[in-house]
């Protein structure tokens, strides 16, 4: 039987890592095969079959930028059309007319996109996976925000210097005089909002209820925003086309919001699935089981998530985004979790028998992605969860390497379980215990110790789950090592 070859880093190591090669990061010990025990997770049962993958995303990359190109395009037409670059040209009050006019189209072109993001589609979640959405989702958001304060701008300038007022009698003529001004300082007042409530320093000093109310109101702004643009643009009075090309691109946004949101739960109240067993895993670490008649209807990889809602009391209201831990069976999905917050350990309180929605699954985190390549699994904390399960579909000649960084052994979740499945495809299991200060002087992720603990390094697929300062370490590592940006692939908690 193929032994596991397990290498901790500790304070005994350390402490003696003077007298030590520094390309020699950690002393080998054995597993002993026989105090491995196994885990039913470990093994698929002998009656439960897997659960079918998803379809493959059919949708290329030039189709977005084909679309959006379009779009843009067409847009920016009709603003030459009416006059657009002549007033550019021109310069005085009608240069900032145009640039009014032109900033309030793109800002209304990245609020439709935001919006859009938001609802997740399938067809782009698919391709690009939910973290890359967000990112996309936040670029969009950032830019309407600065395009819409643009706009309010170069308009009051623009009116002002035509009625021959100061800047705030233009202003509050504006508001007094035109239709649709006020519901226009509305959405500017919410976009601005919005925008500052997404800094990273505001947004953890918020509740996330609080944080997340303030973005649902992002849709009365673009509505608020919407009414304005089609009552006193005065490329919409005049021309019929405009009027139906933003008519058209409003109820095309709103079609795949509704498809997406409203159909996706449908699809989470049609199935019927429940909390099935909840067990330890380790120091503040549990898994939630679920089961039901609709699973085996299902298609979930090892890696994707969901977004679990138990209908509980107290819980029902709220979602949270969680790993599928282990290959998806008919016997069962199970969910590992982290306590952390104030409500995730009302999770792990959840009575078997209890109805769950699942959202999803989310993700394009999954072994799919390296097919037939040798592989580097790395994780930290409960980032573990994804990567178990993305070992579970790893085949022997991927020759995986898993390296786990835990702060002590009793974080190490599942660690019987990514034992035997270590055994069974012939990888190692590399283990870097210890508080973050013990490897101050000695980073056991920079290049010589990556490149001591992963052979061939340069020509792997590498699957890194962790905090950001872990991925940012190992990403660095990885990347002087030789192995190209396409070969490395994130799962980000909490983008």
């Amino acid at each position: 039987m193929t032994m596991i070859e397990v290498r901790e880093t500790g304070r005994h190591e350390l402490a003696d890592s003077r007298r030590e090669r520094t390309d020699s990061l950690v002393a080998p010990a054995r597993v002993n095969a026989a105090a491995v025990s196994s885990s039913p997770m470990a093994a698929t049962p002998h009656r439960a079959s897997r659960l079918r993958r998803p379809k493959r995303s059919r949708l290329r990359g030039s189709d977005v930028t084909a679309v959006c190109g379009f779009v843009v395009a067409v847009t920016l037409g009709l603003w030459w059309q009416h006059g657009g670059i002549g007033a550019l040209l021109e310069g005085g009050p009608g240069r900032l007319q145009a640039i009014g006019q032109l900033t309030g189209l793109l800002a209304a072109l990245a609020s439709l996109g935001a919006i859009i993001l938001t609802a997740r589609p399938a067809f782009l979640e698919r391709r690009y996976g939910l973290d890359q959405l967000l990112v996309a989702h936040r670029w969009f958001g950032i830019s309407t925000v600065v395009l819409v304060v643009a706009h309010s701008v170069a308009g009051t300038l623009a009116w002002a210097a035509l009625s021959g007022t100061s800047v705030t009698g233009g202003l509050v003529d504006l508001l007094a005089n035109e239709s649709w001004m006020v519901a226009a300082l509305v959405s500017t007042t919410l976009f601005v909002i919005i925008g500052l409530s997404s800094s990273r320093r505001i947004k953890n000093a918020l509740a996330y209820e609080t944080w997340y109310f303030l973005h649902l109101t992002g849709y009365l702004a673009v509505l608020l925003g919407f009414g304005h643009q089609l009552t006193l643009g005065s490329d919409f009075l005049v021309d019929r086309i405009a009027r139906w090309w933003w008519i058209g691109l409003a109820l095309a946004t709103v079609a795949i919001i509704m498809w997406s949101r409203i159909g996706g739960l449908v699809t989470s109240l049609r199935r019927r699935l429940y909390v099935t067993a909840v067990s330890r895993e380790g120091d503040g670490i549990g898994s939630l089981h679920v089961n039901g008649p609709s699973l085996r209807r299902m298609r979930i990889a090892g890696g994707q998530f969901f977004i679990v809602r138990p209908l509980s009391r107290g819980l029902w209201w709220q979602a949270h985004p969680f790993s599928v831990s282990a290959a998806p069976t008919t016997a069962g999905i199970r969910f590992t979790i982290k306590e952390q917050g104030d409500d995730t350990p009302n999770l792990l309180r959840v009575k078997p028998g209890t109805r769950v929605l699942l959202e999803g699954p989310y993700g394009v985190f999954t072994a799919e992605k390296a097919t037939g390549s040798r592989l580097v699994l790395i994780a930290a904390g409960v980032g573990i969860a994804p990567i178990r399960a993305i070992l579970e579909d790893c085949h022997p000649q991927q020759q995986p390497i898993l390296i786990v960084r835990v702060r002590h052994e009793g974080e190490f979740a599942h660690r019987a379980e990514i034992q035997d499945l270590i055994r069974a495809r012939g990888g190692q299991l590399h283990m870097i215990v210890g508080p973050r200060e013990w490897f101050a002087a000695r980073d056991p992720l920079a290049v010589r110790s990556l490149e001591a603990m992963i052979p061939g390094i340069a020509d792997r697929h590498a699957f890194i789950c962790g905090p950001a300062s872990l991925e940012s370490a190992v990403i660095k590592g990885l990347r002087k090592s030789g192995m190209p940006s396409s070969n490395i692939h994130l799962e980000r908690f909490g983008v």
